[in-house]
């Protein structure tokens, strides 16, 4: 194995949480580079319940920022909510706007994580305010956004792509290597989205495989050997 394609593990990051660190951890916090909001703005995230978005909303708590991650059930809104987020519980893209003009202290969306694309990504765009960003990093929906010239010319939003693997190959060695130091320091600490649902034998990986694709796990299945 190439030494440029293995991570040390500093002490305190268990196995559980060490196989899980190569792409939702780093994908959270180069996402929180992006994030150029001050304390008191306010961030919408799609998928809002995912381990990405917990990790984001954990981070940008700390800097003071207004987290509204979107998800579908009352159970995933009640555990974001502790972790000082204000979720909008909605059951269709059309209910998204008024969700969040319906949120205590409700404040313009400086900026949108937006994870599913499709109509939920849309409404999540029509939420900006002028001048807002929106960065897509995944497309759970399958559907693309329709972005309408409106939105770019008079409203001034700015729309933009991320990418880990490409994000990835534009560090330097020294960034990168801060960078890791980061992660693992913010697993030590407690970094949400690192839970455990179920642990199966690598020789079991059928049905390991069957329970990750079931809908409604609290955490991610791993497998042992």
């Amino acid at each position: 194995m190439p030494s440029t394609s293995v991570i040390p593990v500093e002490p305190g990051v268990s196995p559980e949480a060490a196989c899980q660190l190569t792409v939702n951890p780093f994908t959270a916090h180069l996402l929180m580079r992006d994030i150029a909001l001050d304390p008191g703005d306010t961030l919408l995230l799609t998928a809002g319940a995912s381990a990405v978005s917990r990790m984001v909303i954990h981070l940008a708590s700390k800097r003071g920022l207004r987290c509204l991650p979107v998800v579908r059930r009352r159970g995933q809104a009640r555990a974001l909510a502790r972790l000082g987020a204000q979720p909008l519980t909605v059951s269709s893209a059309d209910a998204l706007a008024e969700a969040v003009r319906g949120t205590p202290g409700h404040g313009q969306v400086g900026m949108v994580l937006d994870a599913v694309g499709g109509a939920l990504g849309d409404a999540a765009l029509r939420c900006l305010r002028p001048a807002g960003r929106f960065i897509s990093y995944g497309m759970l929906s399958g559907h693309p956004l329709s972005i309408h010239p409106d939105d770019l010319v008079f409203r001034q939003v700015s729309l933009q792509g991320f990418w880990l693997p490409a994000r990835m190959e534009h560090l330097g060695e020294k960034e990168l290597s801060s960078l890791t130091r980061e992660v693992q320091d913010a697993v030590v600490c407690g970094l949400p989205g690192l839970e455990v649902a179920e642990r199966h034998d690598l020789t079991d990986f059928g049905c390991a495989l069957d329970r990750a694709m079931r809908p409604g796990r609290d955490g991610k299945v791993v497998l042992t050997g």
